[in-house]
């Protein structure tokens, strides 16, 4: 991170945070929050992201409502609300409940909801600021085929590399490279990073934008935050994050000293039991039971043997954590892995009944396991180790 500039510095000790200022990001966020009610809002599918009808009502409470006039908006038609839906994620404010298109939802965590009470409007903003470019990641926004943590930030100074010093004239609407990108952009907007000029979108097109310039406090933001002179700002291209926010309070404390507090995360539960995996590869599915005390070692190895594999190839189990991201966690072999499937115990999985992950076999062959949790019991002393309890399907030869 580089050294505050004298400029940037006053800058800072002028700049008013409150919920209008120097971006609409705290009211809309709030506006959003208060939509949850008590039961939370319906987010069917593994990505748990926002259906049109839920879209169309948020966004006319927005404090630019888009107003988009499509037939069948998803929730990237909404960079705005995509945005807001990210921080949701990337705080963990909002987790998922259920998988199905009937039962999955968003709800409140009302431990962490209680904690961001607690904070004024400038912890609120930098910590929101952090969930954005430190902890979010493209999977949470739905983006299957991208999810390290950092590449946010990266995809962030592209966009404002595209604006650059002297602002961007749109002549029919700006073209950025994906739908990531625009939420990027809204996301600028909402902090105040970046003027905006909208145009009124046409019959089934997305947000028209006619002219993006910087603010000045989005140029003494970002080239503290995402200096010109680093591709990625600190390590953000590590999968292990600091597991606390305020990151950047050292840098900023200084000019905002109302940033003494920041939202905090509740520890991760070790949950007893035996867990019941139905497994499949196509047609072939195997249920196998596992002690939670067991480590997913145990559980790749299980399903091997379950399919007449050999085992001779290395593996790894991929999920959604509790904000969204995925993890991976590799075979003890994979020496730079971030986790390693003999030292991650079942028991520490975040995953719900109903919900999924990948078990890849062979990174050559690819063999793609379904790897689903149908339910936990009560623990069983007696049983010590995984277990073939029903199986369906002749597997397939390996080779």
């Amino acid at each position: 991170m580089s050294q505050i500039k004298k400029s940037h510095a006053e800058l800072f000790r002028q700049q008013k945070i409150d919920l209008d200022h120097p971006g609409t990001v705290l009211r809309d966020f709030e506006t959003v929050l208060d939509a949850f009610g008590t039961e939370g809002l319906r987010a069917p599918g593994p990505s748990h992201l926002l259906p049109p009808e839920v879209l169309v009502e948020l966004d006319s409470r927005m404090t630019r409502p888009l107003r988009l006039r499509m037939t069948r908006p998803q929730q990237a038609s909404y960079p705005h609300l995509n945005g807001l839906y990210l921080l949701l994620r990337a705080t963990q404010l909002a987790v998922p409940q259920g998988a199905s298109k009937t039962s999955g939802r968003l709800v409140l965590d009302p431990v962490l909801l209680e904690s961001w009470r607690s904070l004024n409007f400038t912890e609120q903003y930098f910590n929101l600021l952090e969930a954005w470019l430190l902890r979010g990641s493209p999977s949470l926004v739905g983006d299957r085929n991208r999810g390290y943590r950092g590449e946010l930030a990266i995809l962030t100074k592209t966009v404002w590399g595209l604006i650059g010093e002297k602002g961007l004239q749109v002549r029919n609407n700006l073209r950025l490279n994906n739908l990531t990108a625009y939420c990027m952009l809204a996301l600028m907007e909402l902090f105040g990073l970046a003027h905006v000029e909208h145009g009124e979108p046409a019959e089934g097109k997305p947000w028209r934008i006619l002219a993006v310039r910087r603010t000045p406090f989005g140029e003494a933001v970002l080239e503290t935050v995402l200096p010109r002179d680093q591709i990625l700002p600190w390590d953000l291209g590590t999968k292990k994050m600091p597991r606390d926010f305020g990151v950047w309070q050292p840098v900023f404390q200084k000019y905002f000293p109302e940033w003494r507090n920041n939202l905090r995360l509740p520890e991760t539960e070790f949950r007893d039991g035996v867990y019941y995996f139905k497994v499949t590869l196509g047609f072939p599915w195997r249920r196998i039971a596992i002690p939670a005390r067991n480590t997913l070692d145990d559980l790749a190895w299980a399903i091997i043997k379950a399919y007449r594999f050999d085992g001779d190839h290395l593996y790894e189990f991929r999920f959604r954590q509790r904000d969204g991201a995925y993890a991976e966690v590799s075979h003890p072999y994979v020496d730079d892995a971030d986790f390693q499937t003999d030292e991650f115990s079942i028991g520490d999985l975040p995953l719900q009944e109903g919900q999924s992950m990948v078990f890849l076999y062979d990174f050559g062959a690819s063999w793609k396991f379904n790897v689903t949790l149908e339910k936990i019991e009560p623990p069983n002393r007696q049983m010590k180790k995984p277990r073939v309890v029903e199986s369906h399907g002749k597997p397939p030869a390996e080779y």
